[in-house]
């Protein structure tokens, strides 16, 4: 069995909780009801469906966002290989393998964008970390490295 130098999951932060959201969408809703309730005694009583659809709109935004929240980054580093596996929030997958004796880390410090941190060997690059902050990314960058070179030592030690 090969040694595992880095076993990492990558995954987007959360800024609400389902708690949260629970608590968030009752308040809302109660605002929501409370104003529709004022409005339907001024006479103005199409108000009231328009903010249900307003209601139900940000209930699907958030929905969507927590779903998009489910992403994940596997990195995987052993003397063999690095194998990198994204799994987008609907279940989609995406696999590379790169051969470790031949890959580097790509990190442009520079870069605010999420191409700032890339794993490549020869000609291809994936792009890893896209929504960690900038200091995860940079430390994330920093573990990878030492990961690789890890693994190149065992390889070429191994070797001889």
């Amino acid at each position: 069995m090969a040694t595992v130098y880095l076993d990492a999951v990558l995954e987007p932060p959360r800024s609400l909780s389902p708690r949260g959201f629970n608590r968030v969408m009752l308040i809302l809703g109660g605002m929501s009801l409370i104003s529709s309730l004022l409005f339907l005694s001024l006479g103005a009583w199409p108000v009231m469906g328009f903010m249900g659809l307003e209601f139900l709109a940000l209930w699907l935004v958030f929905r969507f966002s927590f779903r998009a929240q489910r992403a994940r980054t596997y990195v995987r580093v052993t003397a063999d290989a690095i194998d990198v596996r994204k799994v987008d929030g609907w279940g989609r997958e995406r696999r590379a393998s790169l051969a470790s004796h031949f890959a580097r880390v790509e990190f442009d410090r520079a870069a605010d964008g999420p191409n700032a941190l890339r794993v490549a060997a020869s000609q291809r690059a994936y792009v890893v970390g896209e929504f960690l902050t900038p200091r995860e990314r940079a430390s994330f960058a920093g573990r990878l490295a030492q990961a690789i070179s890890d693994a190149r030592r065992e390889r070429y030690s191994g070797d001889q």
